[in-house]
């Protein structure tokens, strides 16, 4: 969530060490049809190699199928999540915590959060989200229909997701306008100064937390940093990507059902006549309309299908490629 569009009509030259037959122009901002359907976009590079490389967005691999997906996203010895960005950022960034940590490190940073965020932590959370969303359906119901995006999923996780960290819902508005920026505004400069500026309430929200920590997902950060386990800008940092990956990724996935259920009456009818069957309903979605991009850094060089990685280069894990992977 905190990477934004590089200049695709930037080539860098690719290394020596790649063959010529494997390179593409491919710019995985907007691939070609994504404007139609994304995914079937995306799938269509299951027709070519199953690791390519492009010059476009700083220069990297693409790793198209899900063994090898899966291959790399197990192997954090030659495969880093640091520098996490496609294209890289300016050199002194600071690390995006956790996503910039590999293993055995990344285990405890993990470990600060991870039990505010099991089910078991969060099903006292149900009640007053069921309240909230039949809340905006009960407004969205006098006029017959509306735009699902703009009326229900940039709205619904934001709110829901306030509630959830006891933030006031009347940050709303801006909340939302810099997660918009962030996620989807082509001009650099306004996604980072809308960057800055989440960050700058971060920083504030961090520091009422300090002053008066509670049960929310934020005090355990609050409580390792008051003990020396991490830094106050660790603290900011796992913070937002606690932030941003509880409502953008919620905002697409919600989008996406809504549009298949739109297009397929009959699915829709299914789960209207029997409930039971929304639970792995949801469970098959979440899989079938995910839209994750992970970047990677190589450590060491590697042999992958054949494909010799070399170290520093970079390689695009699209997750979504191995939910797509026959």
């Amino acid at each position: 969530m905190t990477y934004a569009p590089g200049d695709a009509s930037v080539l860098t030259p690719p290394p020596a060490h790649v063959p010529a037959h494997l390179i593409q122009s491919f710019d995985y901002f907007s691939p070609p049809g994504a404007e139609l359907d994304p995914h079937a976009a995306w799938k269509r590079l299951h027709e070519g190699p199953a690791i390519f490389y492009t010059p476009l967005n700083g220069g990297h691999w693409v790793v198209t199928r899900s063994k090898d997906l899966f291959a790399a996203m197990q192997d954090f010895e030659h495969f880093s999540s640091h520098p996490f960005n496609i294209p890289a950022r300016p050199s002194g960034t600071p690390k995006t915590i956790p996503l910039e940590i590999d293993p055995p490190e990344l285990n405890r940073y993990r470990q600060l959060v991870i039990r505010k965020l099991s089910p078991r932590s969060l099903a006292p959370l149900e009640p007053g989200m069921r309240e909230a969303v039949t809340r905006l359906i009960e407004e969205l119901k006098p006029s017959g229909g509306a735009e699902f995006v703009s009326a229900c999923a940039v709205r619904m996780p934001v709110e829901l997701f306030l509630q959830f960290v006891q933030l006031p819902v009347s940050d709303l508005p801006r909340v939302r306008s810099w997660i918009e920026s962030i996620a989807r505004d082509p001009d650099r400069q306004a996604h980072a100064q809308a960057l800055e500026q989440a960050f700058a309430y971060m920083a504030q929200v961090i520091e009422q937390r300090s002053a008066h920590p509670g049960e929310d997902v934020f005090s355990p950060l609050v409580h390792a940093e008051r003990e020396g386990q991490i830094s106050r800008e660790e603290t900011i940092s796992m913070a937002l990507n606690i932030f941003f990956g509880g409502i953008e990724t919620v905002t697409s996935a919600l989008s996406f059902i809504m549009r298949f259920l739109a297009e397929n009456p009959k699915h829709r009818r299914q789960l209207a006549s029997d409930p039971a069957l929304c639970t792995p309903a949801v469970e098959e979605f979440m899989r079938r309309f995910g839209i994750l991009n992970l970047g990677r850094t190589i450590k060491r060089n590697i042999t992958l299908s054949g494909v010799e990685m070399r170290e520093g280069d970079r390689v695009l894990l699209p997750i979504h490629l191995y939910s797509l992977d026959d």
